[in-house]
Order: C-alpha cells, then sequence, then structure tokens
C-alpha cells in the first residue's frame, strides 16, 4: 500500500471517528422497573399471604383491595420483566429438551431426585436454580400460564400448567411451543421497556 493510500484511509478513518464522537448515544430507559418489578411481586406474596389465612367474607377492606390488585397483576400483559425471566423460560425449555425426560404424571410434587420433569417442575426447578427460590407468580411463569390459556381456549384446566401437560391431547412439541410464545413475549417487553414504552 502506497503512502498516498495509507494517508488517505487514515483521513477517512479520522472523519468516521468524528462523526461517531458527534453521533447522538442511544439511550436507556430511566425507568426503574426492577422497583416496579419488586413492589408488584411484594403485593403478590401479601395477597396470596391473605388468601391462605382468610376466607374472603373474612378480609379487612385492605386485604380484599390487595387481593383485587393482585388479580389484575396477574393477569396484566404489561408487568415488569427482566433477563432472568427470559433465562428461566430458556433453561425450562432446556430441561424439557426430549420425551424421555418430560414426565406425563404432573402431581405438582418437584423433588431434587426427579429424572423426569413435567412443565410445572421444569419451571420450579429453573427458577430455584436462577433465583434460589421459586416465584410461583414471577411475570415468566405468569407469561407461561397466559400462553398456555390462549393455546388451548376449548379446553378447562383446574390447574393449569398440571392438567395441560398431563393431558393426552398434548405433546411435547406443544409445551416447547408454549414456553416460545412466552420467551417471544419477554423479549418484546424488554424491548418495549429499554424505551420506556412500557
Amino acid at each position: 500500500m502506497s503512502r498516498r493510500d495509507l494517508r488517505f484511509l487514515s483521513a477517512a478513518a479520522a472523519i468516521l471517528l468524528a462523526a461517531c464522537a458527534a453521533a447522538p448515544k442511544p439511550t436507556r430507559c430511566a425507568k426503574d422497573y426492577a422497583s416496579i418489578k419488586a413492589q408488584e411481586m411484594a403485593i403478590i406474596d401479601r395477597s396470596m399471604e391473605v388468601l391462605q389465612s382468610k376466607k374472603e367474607a373474612d378480609m379487612t377492606p385492605e386485604e380484599a383491595s390487595i387481593v383485587r390488585e393482585t388479580e389484575q397483576l396477574l393477569e396484566s400483559r404489561s408487568r415488569p420483566v427482566d433477563e432472568i425471566d427470559v433465562a428461566i423460560i430458556d433453561r425450562a425449555k432446556g430441561i424439557l429438551k426430549d420425551e424421555n425426560v418430560w414426565d406425563r404424571q404432573d402431581d405438582r410434587v418437584c423433588n431434587d431426585s426427579d429424572t423426569t420433569f413435567s412443565l410445572y417442575c421444569a419451571l420450579f426447578f429453573a427458577s430455584k436454580e436462577l433465583l434460589g427460590e421459586y416465584q410461583h407468580r414471577r411475570t415468566a411463569l405468569q407469561e407461561v400460564r397466559i400462553a398456555l390459556e390462549e393455546a388451548t381456549t376449548d379446553r378447562e384446566y383446574e390447574h393449569r400448567l398440571r392438567d395441560f401437560n398431563n393431558d393426552p391431547q398434548t405433546t411435547l412439541a406443544a409445551v416447547q411451543g408454549v414456553l416460545d410464545v412466552a420467551r417471544a413475549r419477554i423479549v418484546e417487553r424488554l424491548a418495549l421497556q429499554a424505551q420506556c414504552k412500557l
């Protein structure tokens, strides 16, 4: 390469660097979704405590309000999400990698010694592995429930995760498809959060 070519490349590189430096920088959303998520989980946890200890007729007005708010939160399509929600779905799908490890007879009891896993137990172990505890109403798990409900509008289930898993009509591909839909929605919501559009 000639000196003239080197000078030209050097000048072009300097122009490019100056343009990059002058270009507006993308900004991240300053909204504190982690705090919002923590507040929502605290409300849900409190509501679950109330529901386990009291009948509706015995609730105080404050407790009844928390239960109503929780019902709305659990069906909401705009609860904050984070990368761990994506990781939980990915890990659950990894656990349910083939028919040999899929437990078709879910009883909602998940033991560390298990070698086969229902959809519920895959989500249970994924949550424990990534969070150190199982969070039954975490956004990732609710998104799976919502995707599952939409995929089975013609079926009535008492317990969505268990009964879908055990349904003779359900295939492993259908289970993984529900996980894929939930994951796509969480990823889409993460993108909206990054732009402060949620």
